[in-house]
């Protein structure tokens, strides 16, 4: 069952009014009735059955029953460092790498970039791409969901490697996976449809902490190779 979010933190026994498009949701989405439970989540990560007491226009109260138990967020956290592509594409990876564990998406430009992105238009753009990965979170369950940061170039991508124990490049001549290491925090570096530039992948390989990861010999799009390599990693999460 998908949860909803409410403004403050929660505890047994506490009445609050869920407002706005959140309230819209449970009464029209989910065609709520009074009477009924849902599960409710604050900004403390904490999630309680429930019940809805009374349903206004736009508005419904709701006493909060007892504490319920979640999933277990990841105990490595995988940060994704994707080159800007259409916007069709972001939202596939932000929805599926939410499912898939991530903890941080960091975007960025590169030489390949068809639409470069602006500091002004990520701003522009941020309230709804996190509400995908809200949306996305919430469906699958997750008490949390990816942090979104954009930088304008592959050298501020670079600045924010550093200090992960592994980053790694996806590159169809890279190796397989071998982890022999504990890792706690790590990253996937993922080009653009035209991929990297050689120049690109000199200063990646600059990093002391980087490998190569092959995918595969299939040449994959972009959102295929986010996700597929999220997928190697899903196993390694849990």
């Amino acid at each position: 069952m998908p949860y909803f979010l409410s403004d403050r933190n929660l505890t047994t026994g506490l009445d609050v009014e869920i407002a706005g498009e959140e309230a819209r949701h449970i009464l029209l989405a989910h065609r709520a009735k009074k009477g009924e439970r849902v599960e409710l989540q604050g900004p403390d990560g904490k999630r309680y059955e429930a019940e809805i007491k009374e349903i206004g226009r736009n508005k419904l109260k709701l006493e909060i029953q007892h504490q319920i138990a979640i999933p277990q967020e990841p105990n490595i956290a995988i940060t994704l460092f994707q080159s800007v592509v259409n916007e069709k594409a972001l939202d596939f990876i932000f929805q599926k790498g939410t499912e898939l564990g991530l903890s941080k998406i960091v975007l960025f430009n590169s030489a390949n970039t068809a639409a470069k992105l602006s500091l002004e238009k990520f701003a522009a753009k941020k309230d709804r791409w996190n509400k995908i990965l809200t949306e996305a979170a919430k469906q699958s369950e997750r008490s949390r969901w990816p942090s979104l940061e954009f930088v304008v170039d592959v050298d501020g991508a670079i600045e924010k490697m550093k200090g992960l124990d592994k980053v790694f490049l996806t590159d169809i001549s890279g190796q397989k996976l071998n982890v022999k290491s504990k890792m706690s925090k790590v990253a996937l570096i993922i080009g653009p449809e035209g991929g990297f530039t050689q120049e690109e992948i000199s200063q990646f390989k600059q990093l002391p902490n980087l490998h190569t990861l092959s995918l595969g010999p299939i040449l994959l799009r972009t959102e295929t190779a986010a996700l597929a390599s999220l997928a190697i990693f899903h196993n390694l999460i849990a």
